[in-house]
């Protein structure tokens, strides 16, 4: 019977996903960018994560600029950094909540949850990862911490892209 709940739980936290919000991300370029290659990163971004905020609130880049993120935890809670428009961060945000009723759920392994190797990197307490991006048009974005609660109590900046 467990495994009947197990199934049930993650249908429903699948279908909090709006095709339109991933749609981008899983078909190519999405509005807010695309992976970049990090050789062609001019520009390195260090961001902190902390109880719970990020060390930083604001960041400008130029349209058709690549940016190597590091994401640095010296919390003592997991976190992550998603890069989106307002309708994908507020997608995600929805889908983690959904996905922490369901605790020994793999989140890497959920339909739907592709782009973590896209527009985000998590981290444990203590580890240090990287995101390569490329802003392909103008526009103002997100990037926060869609861990239930964190992004709520402030831990999200907006970027701007001229």
């Amino acid at each position: 019977m467990t495994n009947f709940k197990s199934i049930a739980l993650l249908l429903a936290a699948t279908t909090v996903l709006s095709s339109a919000a991933w749609a981008s991300i899983e078909s190519g370029p999405a509005a807010y960018g695309q992976p970049g290659d990090p050789k062609k990163a001019g520009r390195t971004v260090r961001i902190e994560a902390s109880e719970i905020k990020f060390d930083v609130a604001q960041l400008t880049f130029k349209a058709g600029e690549t940016v190597k993120f590091v994401l640095v935890n010296k919390g003592e809670q997991d976190h992550e950094l998603t890069i989106g428009d307002a309708a994908m961060q507020l997608e995600h945000r929805k889908m983690m909540q959904q996905m922490a009723a369901m605790p020994n759920m793999d989140m890497s392994k959920m339909p739907g949850h592709k782009h973590a190797a896209q527009s985000m990197v998590s981290v444990k307490p203590g580890e240090t990862k990287e995101l390569v991006w490329q802003f392909t048009k103008p526009g103002s974005f997100e990037f926060a911490c869609n861990f239930p609660g964190h992004a709520e109590v402030g831990m999200a900046g907006t970027i701007t892209v001229r």
